[in-house]
C-alpha cells in the first residue's frame, strides 16, 4: 500500500530504530552532544516517492526537525522499534532487519539478517521480541510466529501455524486468511488478535466478532481460540497499537469497526474489550461501547489511571471516507483522525480540541514519556510533534517536521 492503497504495497514490517547524540553534558577536557530522541522521519520526494531517514534529536518541542545533511537514508518503506538498547530498523524493500546500538556516541550496525515476512511486531522479554509474518495472497493460511533474539540479531526460533480456520459464509469452499493485529504476553501465554479475510480480494465477510488465539510460551503450542460477540475485530492492518495493558495488568481491547480501515463491511459498533489479567477468556462484565459517543477508536496508548490517549474517528467522516477509500485511514496526509483522551474505568471519550484533525499512519507510533504522549500529526498542510496531555485533555504544539510524518520516535535512555 505504498501510494496504491488496494495493492496494500506499504506491507507492515516490524519495527526500525536508532539513536545518536543530541543533549549537551560537559567533563573537564571537552564537551559531548548526546541526543534525546532518534526520530524515523518519512519525507516525500519527486513523483510522491517518499523516503525513510533516521536521525537524533535534541529538542522534539521546538524548530524544525528535518533529515537534510543529518539523516541517515534507509532504503525504501521502514519500520522502526526499539527493543532492551536496540534499535531496529525493518526494510520492505530488502526484507532486512538492522540492529543498531549507540556506543561511544556513535550509531553503530551491530548485525543484520533477512527475513520473509513481518506484519506485527510485539516485545516479548528483555531478551527477545515477537514478529508475525501473516499469510498473503490466498493460498497459504499459516502464520510465522517467530522469535528474534535482541542480542544476535537474529530469528532464534520460527513456529508456522494457521491461527485460525474459518471460511466465507457466503461460500463454503473458501478457506479466509487470518490476519493478525498485535499480540502480547500475559504469564505464560501468547495472546494474538486477528480479523478474517480474503487474501486474494481483502473482502472482510466476517465482521461481527472480536477473535484472539492463544499459545503456550515460550513453547508456542496452540491452546484455543477465544471470541466475543459484542463487538467485531480487534485493530485492523499494519501492526496498530490495537491493546493495551494498564497497571494491573489487565488488557483492554480496541474495535475500530472502522470502512476506512480497510474493512468491507461492518456489522459490529466499535467497542473496547477486556481481557483480565491472567484469564484466558474476555471479562463478559465489561464493554465500553465506543460508537455511542459518535466516534470509534483506532489506536491508543495507555497512560496511567486509566486513561489512554486515542486517536479516534466520527462516525459520519468513516461512512464519507469509507465510500471513497478502503484503506483511506492510511492517509498521513488526508486529515480524518481526533486525538482523544479514552477513560477505560469511567467509560468516557473526551476529544483534545488543541489538535487539528490529521491523517492515520502504519504503525501509529506514539511515545510516552513522563506522563505526556507526543505524536506526529499531518493536517494535510504542515506536519508537527504535539504534547498531549492526557489528565488536562489538552495539547501543546512542538517542533514542525520537514516531512509528511515521523514513522517512529523514541527516547534514547
Amino acid at each position: 500500500m505504498k501510494a496504491n492503497y488496494t495493492k496494500l504495497k506499504l506491507c507492515l514490517l516490524g519495527t526500525s530504530m536508532l539513536l545518536f547524540i543530541g543533549c549537551e553534558k560537559e567533563d573537564s577536557s571537552t564537551t559531548h552532544k548526546i541526543a534525546n530522541y532518534i526520530m524515523s522521519l518519512r519525507t516525500v520526494g519527486a513523483n510522491d516517492e517518499s523516503s525513510d531517514y533516521l536521525l537524533t534529536v535534541e529538542n522534539i518541542m521546538s524548530g524544525e526537525i528535518s533529515a537534510q545533511g543529518v539523516g541517515v537514508e534507509l532504503v525504501g518503506w521502514n519500520y522502526t522499534g526499539k527493543f532492551g538498547d536496540t534499535f531496529f530498523s525493518f526494510g520492505y524493500d530488502l526484507n532486512e532487519c538492522i540492529g543498531y546500538k549507540i556506543e561511544n556516541n556513535e550509531l553503530i550496525e551491530k548485525g543484520k539478517f533477512v527475513f520473509e515476512r513481518f506484519d506485527v511486531i510485539n516485545p516479548l522479554d528483555n531478551n527477545t521480541f515477537m514478529a508475525i509474518g501473516a499469510p498473503w495472497g490466498g493460498g497459504s493460511f499459516d502464520c510465522q510466529l517467530q522469535i528474534v533474539d535482541i542480542d544476535d540479531i537474529s530469528i532464534s526460533r520460527t513456529v508456522l501455524h494457521p491461527i485460525y480456520i474459518s471460511y466465507d459464509p457466503q461460500n463454503a469452499e473458501i478457506q479466509l486468511n487470518a490476519w493478525p493485529t498485535t499480540s502480547f504476553i500475559d504469564g505464560d501465554k501468547l495472546y494474538v488478535s486477528f480479523y478474517t479475510l480474503n487474501g486474494e480480494s481483502w473482502q472482510t465477510p466476517n465482521t461481527d466478532t472480536a477473535y484472539v488465539s492463544i499459545y503456550s510460551y515460550p513453547e508456542l503450542e496452540f491452546i484455543k481460540t477465544i471470541k466475543d460477540d459484542r463487538t467485531g475485530p480487534i485493530g485492523y492492518y499494519g501492526d496498530q497499537p490495537c491493546i493495551i495493558t494498564d497497571e494491573s495488568g489487565d488488557h483492554y481491547t480496541l474495535s475500530s469497526g472502522a470502512y476506512s480501515a480497510g474493512f468491507t463491511q461492518v456489522t459490529k459498533k466499535s467497542a473496547i474489550l477486556k481481557i483480565a489479567s491472567g484469564t484466558d477468556s474476555f471479562d463478559s462484565d465489561y464493554f465500553f461501547d465506543v460508537e455511542k459517543t459518535g466516534y470509534k477508536v483506532t489506536s491508543a496508548i495507555y497512560v496511567k489511571n486509566g486513561l489512554a490517549v486515542a486517536n479516534v474517528i466520527s462516525t459520519t467522516t468513516d461512512e464519507a471516507a469509507g465510500q471513497v477509500s478502503q484503506w483511506g485511514l492510511f492517509s498521513e496526509s488526508t486529515p480524518l483522525l481526533n486525538t482523544a483522551i479514552i477513560d477505560l474505568y469511567n467509560k468516557t471519550i473526551t476529544i483534545v480540541d488543541d489538535v487539528p484533525l490529521h491523517g492515520g499512519q502504519y504503525q501509529t507510533p506514539f511515545l510516552l514519556e513522563n506522563g505526556k504522549v507526543y505524536c506526529s500529526v499531518n493536517n494535510g498542510i504542515d506536519t508537527y510533534v504535539y504534547q498531549i496531555d492526557p489528565e488536562n485533555a489538552i495539547a501543546t504544539k512542538g517542533a514542525k517536521l520537514i516531512g509528511n510524518q515521523f514513522q517512529g520516535l523514541y527516547t534514547i535512555n
